[in-house]
């Protein structure tokens, strides 16, 4: 009569092999990823790992393309017209309009020019972040707590646009940002996810 138990991280990883002062012993085929081994169901079918799915990968692409854009046009219109693009400061130089919108939104207690310079730079860390997939959940992160910050703060009654830009960075802060991207590329290699 066998015993049929659910299969552990410990079997997963070691084969199930103990000694007797309940210490692992060395697996024959050395250490298994678990992704690769099957449910533990006796099917033999394979974990798929979460987030390798087709459809993982079309919402990632779409929602770090979609937030991309939004960030990229935000920063480009709200930066003066850039003279010489190799020039970092020309990315960061906010128009007069940028920097009387920061005094109202820090009430006076930061100064609006540097406030404008930084929430400039982080849109286009952000922007570049999204385009190449790395650190994605941070910036969605980001971006989920951006449009928190513009609905309660900044511009209330555009709650639907800002509320759509808000989940989509949810959803990769979340999900993560799809196979198509750097973080799941050194993820693989790390074997980590």
């Amino acid at each position: 009569m066998t015993d049929h138990k659910p299969q552990t991280r410990f079997t997963a990883l070691y084969g199930g092999q103990r000694l007797e002062n309940g210490r692992a012993a060395a697996a024959p085929q050395g250490v298994v990823c678990i992704p690769d081994m099957d449910g533990g169901d006796g099917s033999g079918q394979r974990v798929r790992r979460p987030g390798s799915s087709a459809v993982d990968l079309l919402a990632g692409l779409l929602a770090r393309f979609a937030l991309a854009a939004q960030f990229w046009t935000w920063s480009r219109a709200n930066a003066l017209p850039l003279s010489d693009a190799m020039d970092w400061r020309a990315w960061v130089t906010p128009e007069p309009g940028l920097v009387a919108a920061s005094r109202i939104w820090t009430r006076g207690q930061l100064d609006p020019e540097l406030t404008a310079m930084a929430l400039l730079a982080v849109a286009l860390i952000i922007t570049s972040s999204l385009a190449l997939g790395l650190l994605t959940r941070l910036a969605g992160l980001a971006a989920a707590a951006g449009a928190l910050w513009h609905i309660l703060f900044i511009l209330p009654e555009a709650w639907p646009t800002t509320l759509a830009w808000g989940a989509l960075g949810l959803y990769l802060a979340l999900r993560g940002a799809g196979p198509a991207s750097l973080d799941w590329m050194a993820a693989r290699l790390a074997r980590l996810g």
